[in-house]
């Protein structure tokens, strides 16, 4: 089962489509409408919202160019994410 935020001991990990899914709210359109304007399918935003699938590269420029904030800022929540899974792991 996946979830897009993860608790463990004193860890919360917030995986990035949960602020995706956060912005598809916010912009009052479904997850079909958001990846078409986009350019992703809706495969990749439903297993992005799920935290499913991790944001490449290619994702994160998208997401810039569509949401304004920058490749950069989506990389680094990915990687904190990751991070912190890494962590629960140990």
């Amino acid at each position: 089962m996946s979830s897009t935020i993860v608790e463990y001991k004193d860890l919360i990990a917030f995986h990035p489509g949960q602020y995706i899914g956060e912005l598809i709210e916010d912009y009052n359109v479904t997850q079909k409408e958001f990846a078409e304007k986009l350019g992703v399918s809706s495969k990749t935003i439903s297993q992005l919202v799920k935290g499913e699938e991790s944001i490449s590269n290619e994702i994160a420029q998208k997401l810039e160019k569509f949401t304004n904030i920058s490749m950069k800022a989506w990389l680094n929540l990915q990687n904190a994410y990751d991070v912190k899974m890494a962590k629960f792991l140990e």
